[in-house]
């Protein structure tokens, strides 16, 4: 690809992604292109589809969370909180990213590679976790990546209510009920936080 081309791909991956930060991921295609400072031709040179292009925003926000587990496994030295203190960023970032992150389903990451293998990388990335806490005693023995990936799943989908994020102590709650969910009782430790607000 020429780096004119390169460029513009560039361009409209950033474009896309501030879009779909500020606005959603139902932004217009001539919105992105216009962000981008390209034509829509130019767009769908690059990515055949919007949802093609989600998938590429998406895998590179993916790419970014496997950077950081990557660098956390070398750089935490505490076995036994290094998974949750990767469980916590990972929340952090999809608050960054509600939006988009909502859009990743079994089925669109089925339907393209890149996502399939950051999927794939990602549960490794979690068993890695898992093993250095289960080596001191603090993750139960039977718990595996999968459990954690539904975990995190689940407190994913529920960060909003009614398209509002929920308060920061509730997120905090529900951090330490999924830390409490992988550990052994001896590293059990009370709950932080709020509890979901039960609607009025």
């Amino acid at each position: 690809m020429r780096k004119d081309a390169l460029r513009n791909r560039q361009r409209v991956l950033e474009a896309a992604d501030a879009m779909f930060r500020e606005h959603g991921v139902e932004v217009s295609v001539g919105e992105i292109a216009d962000a981008a400072g390209v034509g829509r031709g130019t767009l769908f040179r690059n990515f055949k589809s919007k949802d093609a292009l989600i998938a590429a925003v998406l895998a590179e926000r993916l790419g970014e969370v496997l950077d950081y587990g990557r660098q956390l496994l070398v750089d935490d030295p505490d076995d036994a909180e290094v998974t949750f203190t990767f469980v916590t960023g990972l929340v952090e970032r999809q608050e960054e990213n509600r939006a988009l992150l909502q859009t990743v389903t079994d089925d669109l990451i089925m339907a393209v590679p890149e996502l399939q293998g950051a999927h794939a990388a990602l549960l490794e990335l979690l068993g890695a976790f898992l093993a250095r806490g289960k080596r001191v005693g603090a993750i139960r023995p039977e718990a595996t990546a999968t459990d954690l990936m539904m975990l995190i799943k689940g407190l994913c989908m529920y960060t909003a209510i009614d398209q509002q994020p929920l308060p920061a102590e509730t997120i905090l709650r529900h951090l330490d009920l999924v830390r409490a969910a992988m550990t052994m009782p001896e590293y059990s430790r009370p709950l932080r936080g709020a509890p979901v607000p039960l609607p009025v």
